[in-house]
């Protein structure tokens, strides 16, 4: 009986710390998901960028617009809060900001715009169509909607975060509104 309750004990014992070694986050944790993060857009200072120029660095992506009345500005202005709640780790993160948008979204607006935020963003642009393969690579919902505005229409669109490692992998998917104390520990567990 007592070589029964030390086997249990062992076994327990092996199973809590194999458990202790994974990560949690409060994101989804979606490294297993299949999918193709590759891109070639421009970003604002007018240079091709792709996601292995970011080796090294734990990659936020974030798609969007810039005439966005809400979700995006409030989700940009979260990474800036993650960002300084990061210190001196803020340096190992790159968030990047995808137009869902070219038409109106040019180098220029994305210039003044992004470093808003904070002088470390990225804003990439490109064609419509090499917008939309990068969109539908990470099943991001967009949708040029005629709003009645003057600016003649607004773009519905997924609302999320994509994190991805310093390996260039996929991790995690953040949701709309989540805490910037809540992305900036995630994060640190990347980096």
């Amino acid at each position: 009986m007592k070589k029964i309750v030390l086997l249990f004990l062992i076994l327990i014992c092996l199973v809590s710390c194999q458990n202790s070694n994974q990560q949690t986050y409060v994101g989804t944790d979606i490294s297993s998901v299949r999918m193709d993060t590759a891109f070639s857009l421009k970003d604002f200072n007018g240079r091709i960028r792709t996601l292995e120029d970011f080796k090294g660095k734990v990659v936020v992506l974030f798609f969007g617009f810039t005439h966005c009345p809400d979700i995006c500005p409030t989700t940009l202005t979260d990474l800036k809060k993650t960002m300084v709640l990061l210190k001196d780790k803020a340096s190992a993160v790159q968030v990047i900001f995808i137009t869902l948008d070219p038409a109106r979204d040019t180098e220029d607006v994305l210039k003044k715009f992004i470093p808003t935020f904070n002088s470390s963003f990225l804003g990439l642009t490109g064609t419509e169509s090499d917008i939309d393969k990068v969109a539908n690579q990470l099943k991001i919902f967009n949708k040029k909607v005629n709003d009645g505005s003057k600016a003649g229409y607004t773009i519905d669109h997924s609302a999320g975060l994509y994190v991805i490692d310093k390996k260039g992998s996929i991790k995690l998917h953040i949701s709309n509104g989540q805490k910037p104390e809540d992305l900036a520990s995630d994060l640190a567990k990347l980096i």
